[in-house]
């Protein structure tokens, strides 16, 4: 497809918002391999003149793709400079302006628009759904595979960072031989990522899988020198979660979800969570009670003047996950 003479990327997602010109600048090398990129910020002070440079016919014909951003922020001389690009573009040049969104400098973009700039949405992404509609996306864009419980496991895993998770896509599409792409890949991938790990294990530990939270802790011990506290962290935010979902069974998915912070798209697990241990709160108690002093033992020691070496603090960590995730003794 033929680029717009003028393109307009709108939106406040940086990574979209860099596509969005990568893809723009790329189609337009496809017309012409010897064309100049050049990126000027539309509030610098010599953003005008290097504006009128660039639509100034030059001496050897080369085409320049001229990259404006942010020109919500356009000083004066960028929206004249704009303005009479509008009004008589040069055959030479073309043109790309990045807008947040909002209503600062509207009045420009909206003239952009009138002169026929193609506008593509640089929105961000609402957590949840549209997120994991936008990464199974990205999965087919490679023409791979993964399945919904692998997206979910990568978006718990790196959180709504939407240049790290495309990131992650690219690399798993690249490393990953069989489709589709599991949860399995998505563990082993980020095994060696402390904080990762540690959510790892604290939903092992919380779904009662107490097989598979100590090989993952083991794992997470083998790739990592910094476990215990990343592992104790993800398992008290985890019981915070669970207790939160607990003590609010009757109300709805979205309620729940506003009301401990998390997308609303987790609450069914994390009421599967709750069922497993909704008639075991004296144990879930007991958790609690253990995770503080895990906390303590993983940095140091329990007691005032006390130290543990790592060896010690990797038994405390062990014994919390196997006496939280095991089941009760008989």
């Amino acid at each position: 497809m033929t680029p717009s003479r003028i393109t307009i990327a709108v939106g406040n997602e940086p990574m979209l918002v860099d596509r969005a010109v990568a893809e723009t600048c790329a189609a337009i090398r496809a017309l012409d391999s010897n064309c100049q990129r050049l990126t000027i910020l539309a509030n610098s002070d010599d953003a005008g003149a290097l504006i009128r440079d660039a639509m100034s016919p030059n001496l050897f014909g080369d085409t320049t793709v001229l990259a404006v951003t942010g020109i919500d922020a356009a000083i004066d001389e960028v929206d004249a400079a704009l303005r009479g690009f509008i009004a008589e573009p040069a055959e030479h040049a073309w043109l790309i302006v990045t807008h947040p969104g909002g209503v600062k400098g509207k009045n420009l973009l909206d003239a952009l628009r009138a002169a026929g700039g193609a506008e593509i949405d640089c929105k961000a992404l609402k957590k949840g759904k549209a997120t994991i509609e936008f990464l199974n996306h990205e999965v087919r864009l490679h023409k791979r595979a993964m399945t919904s419980d692998a997206i979910t496991a990568l978006y718990d895993a790196i959180g709504h960072d939407l240049r790290l998770l495309v990131g992650a896509i690219a690399q798993l599409c690249s490393d990953v031989d069989h489709d589709p792409i599991d949860s399995n890949d998505i563990n082993s991938y980020f095994i060696g990522v402390a904080e990762v790990a540690g959510y790892t294990i604290s939903d092992a530990v919380w779904e009662k899988r107490s097989i598979e939270a100590l090989r993952s802790l083991r794992w997470a011990m083998e790739a990592s020198d910094n476990v215990g506290v990343p592992t104790v962290m993800a398992m008290a935010s985890g019981l915070r979660t669970l207790v939160g979902v607990g003590g609010m069974a009757t109300a709805s998915d979205l309620d729940v979800a506003k009301a401990i912070g998390v997308p609303p798209w987790k609450v069914k697990t994390l009421r599967q969570q709750w069922a497993k241990w909704s008639g075991d709160q004296r144990r879930l108690a007991a958790a609690a009670v253990a995770l503080a002093d895990a906390d303590g033992a993983v940095k140091g020691g329990v007691r005032i003047g006390s130290s543990l070496d790592a060896e010690q603090k990797l038994l405390a960590l062990e014994r919390l996950v196997m006496l939280t995730a095991g089941r009760p003794s008989s």
